[in-house]
């Protein structure tokens, strides 16, 4: 098994024209088209990401800052999983937010 790192300060934040809103982003890993891939998004302050579903699993840990969905807001330690076909509600953020986000691979 091969091992992969990345030192993610030494990454460009670049804008991430395929996520529902407006984002950036650093991959840090992208396996190829419906496979496992692993994403830092950067939510800036007033940032939003419109209502979507994902056809696979995706994870969410918030590792800085806080965004709100539904009414609930999910600040840094925040872990939450959206199982496959789930409606992902539009996430905003009033100071910004630093989401690691995991993509399971879709068999």
């Amino acid at each position: 098994m091969e091992t992969q790192t990345v030192h993610t300060p030494d990454m460009a934040w670049e804008a991430n024209g395929r996520f529902p809103g407006s984002a950036d982003a650093k991959v840090l890993r992208q396996e190829g088209e419906r496979k496992a891939k692993t994403l830092l998004i950067r939510l800036s302050p007033g940032g939003r990401m419109t209502p979507h579903s994902h056809i696979g699993t995706v994870q969410h840990y918030v590792l800085q800052g806080e965004y709100e969905a539904e009414g609930e807001i999910y600040g840094v330690g925040t872990y939450r999983l959206f199982h496959p076909r789930t409606d992902v509600p539009e996430i905003s953020t009033r100071r910004g937010a630093t989401i690691l986000m995991i993509y399971d691979p879709v068999t």
